[in-house]
């Protein structure tokens, strides 16, 4: 079984859709959890999981250690709010404490970072992977990012005329005084890039090869 954490608030993302996709492209059994809809508490700092390994707080993460354990590989995603992985996925990170104890029990377990963002991706990828393999000793398999172009101001429905936005300040004053609409064709879609797809489905064949 292997197992994807997406960190996306948002239904059918980028960011659900890759991790979807790469799943189903290894072939083998899996499970994806949309960590918006989970009661994911952050990590109080108590250090009580240091004596069996696992978290003294009984919300959703509490089962999913056992899984983590017995998985073949895991993929975790998030989507990029300033420059950081966002909430949702911060959270499921910092929990993974209580593995890291005496006797860490995902060592070299491989795992897969995927990071969905405006134009920071990148950024937000390396520390997803940095995070899993060296506090907690997995084995990064292999890492994907997209960078959308794509900002919120797209949708807040004041982009073309707020001066604090991302279109006014990726755009020159003679472009922001000319961009009067968002059209459809502005969001974009990892399915319509090649380069893209093909690596998602790279992923997914070296996971079913595990």
């Amino acid at each position: 079984m292997i197992l994807g954490f997406n960190g996306s608030p948002k239904p059918d993302s980028n960011l659900r859709r890759i991790i979807d996709m790469m799943l189903k492209e290894s072939g083998k059994d899996y499970r994806i959890y949309d960590l918006a809809q989970m009661n994911i508490k952050p990590c109080v700092g108590c250090v009580k999981c240091a004596k069996n390994n696992r978290c003294v707080m009984e919300d959703d993460m509490f089962p999913l250690y056992d899984e983590i354990v017995e998985s073949e590989a895991i993929v975790v995603g998030a989507v990029v709010y300033f420059r950081k992985a966002n909430g949702f996925t911060h959270n499921f990170l910092e929990r993974f404490f209580p593995l890291r104890h005496k006797k860490p029990q995902i060592m070299g377990k491989p795992a897969v970072s995927v990071a969905v963002g405006g134009n920071e991706a990148e950024i937000v990828c390396d520390e997803i992977s940095y995070h899993l393999s060296s506090y907690f000793n997995f084995e990064i398999l292999d890492k994907l990012f997209y960078n959308t172009m794509t900002p919120p101001c797209f949708t807040c429905g004041f982009g073309t005329t707020c001066k604090y936005g991302g279109p006014a300040r990726w755009m020159s004053p003679e472009e922001f005084e000319n961009f009067n609409k968002v059209t459809p064709d502005m969001f974009q879609k990892f399915e319509t890039d090649n380069q893209i797809v093909k690596r998602v489905k790279e992923i997914g064949r070296r996971l079913g090869s595990i």
